[in-house]
């Protein structure tokens, strides 16, 4: 009985090794790909270079795709992890993996990620736009710790129909004032779309809407200002919050200006940017500041989650330049970033066929594949100039390529996003009560930025607080702009209707006798 259960116990033991090292095999001969879902069939996308990678390289490939919402803290805990104690847990670690451009000088500073400078020169690194490199190093490190895939960036798009229709040209928004007295004009004529729905001018979606620093961004930096700012010596970089500077608080004051505007923002303290983006779909806003994707999902039929037979379809979409600041008209840039993530491999010849897989997908080729699919921008110059023949994606590169921006890339650029978050939540709260303690939001904001940094300012807090009051309080110029009749879409839309009313009578009455 003894040896019978001692045999049983050697065939399990047996057994049990071969699964392990059946799994471990497994494990060894597949690359494994963690990306996140970017749109319209972009998983589909991904599956076919993986498959034309693995065919042309007889090597496996097992994606994953992660929610973007959930992305980064599951990134942070299996990143942490070495390759045994992943194996332990039964967790699986990537071999190669998508970052948002902003999480890579944090993962890196953890040592999560692998220098890459060792492949720039296969990669011909000088092919990627500069700004978009920028958050591939740690600081002013030299390291490379990832390359640029596709671009975010940022743009202002109406609806073609109607700007036509009222007679506007891009000089109507080239300054603040201007695009502030433009934008109260038109929500003076009060215009509908043609399912009778009024037509907003302009709004942003603030409502826990985790795209709020990339809607102040530009109002900061056009100004001068910025979320954060530098201090160099001659052996280290850190950072203190910018937020109370003058030049940073005027661009907030434009900015909260649009939201405190009750004939403007009607919507966007209740909704977010997605359901701010819908409006603009259904034709029922004339100006749209959002990503490029639009411009694809455009020649993508309704049933495949496109916007083909919508009415921002029939109406068609224009790009116009940014209103200017004193200090310019900056575009924002983010996007995503590929990088190979830092851990002990199981098989040393694992980690050169991660790199394989990590240059294929950044060949031209597939880079281009990928982003004609979402409608995000190519990282690679010589893709941008094809793309540049379409007349909409030519204005977006032109401005990208003179004035594209990017966030500082602090490691804790994270944290101070969630601080930023946090206080429009206040904001936009404070607004709606028609509270006055926009100041007090903004200052405890700026304190919990530089306790972040852990620095400590010799500013005294009072000085500080009643600057930030002073300049928020300060009135904003307007410049109106004077709509005739034959201007606004009461011409074109009931002027018509009436002639034919008329035609219609004088007919019956000549019939009638």
């Amino acid at each position: 009985m003894n040896k019978f259960i001692s045999i049983l116990f050697v065939l399990f033991f047996v057994g049990f090794t071969s699964a392990q090292e059946f799994r471990a095999a497994s494990i060894r001969d597949t690359l494994v790909l963690w990306v996140m879902d970017d749109g319209i069939n972009s998983g589909f996308v991904i599956q076919k270079i993986t498959r034309q990678f693995s065919q042309e390289n007889k090597i496996p490939v097992r994606l994953k795709f992660l929610n973007w919402g959930n992305a980064f803290d599951e990134l942070n805990t299996v990143l942490s992890l070495d390759s045994t104690q992943a194996l332990q847990l039964g967790l699986e670690v990537p071999d190669v993996v998508q970052l948002g451009s902003s999480w890579v000088p944090y993962f890196a500073k953890q040592g999560y990620l692998t220098s890459i400078d060792s492949l720039l020169e296969k990669v011909k690194v000088n092919r990627f736009l500069d700004i978009s490199m920028k958050a591939s190093h740690l600081g002013y490190h030299p390291e490379t710790y990832s390359l640029p895939w596709f671009l975010d960036v940022r743009g202002f798009y109406v609806n073609k129909m109607l700007w036509k229709k009222l007679k506007l040209d891009n000089s109507d928004f080239e300054s603040y004032p201007k695009f502030f007295g433009t934008l109260k004009s038109i929500a003076h004529l009060e215009l509908k779309n043609r399912d009778n729905k009024p037509i907003f001018p302009f709004e942003f979606g603030v409502y826990k809407d985790w795209t709020l620093q990339q809607q102040m961004a530009s109002f900061l930096w056009n100004n001068g200002g910025d979320f954060l700012s530098e201090i160099v010596d001659s052996s280290n970089v850190s950072y203190r919050s910018a937020l109370a500077d003058s030049q940073s608080l005027v661009g907030l004051a434009q900015y909260f200006k649009l939201l405190k505007d009750k004939e403007l923002s009607v919507n966007g303290l209740h909704e977010n940017s997605s359901q701010i983006t819908q409006r603009f779909i259904n034709s029922e806003m004339l100006l749209l500041f959002s990503t490029s994707e639009i411009i694809r999902k455009l020649e993508i039929d309704s049933s495949m989650g496109g916007l083909k037979q919508s009415p921002i379809s029939k109406d068609g979409i224009c790009v116009i330049t940014p209103p200017k600041g004193k200090n310019g008209n900056f575009t924002f840039v983010g996007g995503s970033h590929l990088a190979l993530p830092h851990v002990a491999s199981f098989n040393p010849s694992k980690r050169e066929k991660a790199i394989e897989l990590f240059l294929y997908m950044l060949q031209p080729e597939n880079m281009d594949a990928y982003s004609k699919q979402i409608g995000f921008l190519p990282a690679d110059k010589n893709l941008m100039e094809v793309w540049s023949k379409d007349s909409l994606y030519s204005k977006l590169i032109r401005d990208l390529k003179k004035n594209g921006r990017s966030f500082i890339n602090a490691p804790e650029w994270g944290e101070v996003e969630g601080v930023l978050i946090d206080m429009m939540g206040n904001v936009s709260k404070s607004i709606l009560e028609n509270g006055d303690d926009l100041a007090e939001i903004v200052y405890a904001a700026h304190e919990k930025i530089n306790l972040i940094f852990h620095y400590h300012s010799t500013e005294d807090s009072l000085t500080v607080l009643n600057r930030i009051k002073q300049i928020l309080d300060t009135p904003i110029e307007e410049e109106i702009k004077d709509f005739d009749v034959e201007n606004s879409l009461f011409y074109y839309l009931f002027i018509p209707l009436l002639v034919l009313i008329l035609v219609v009578a004088i007919i019956k009455q000549r019939k009638s006798k």
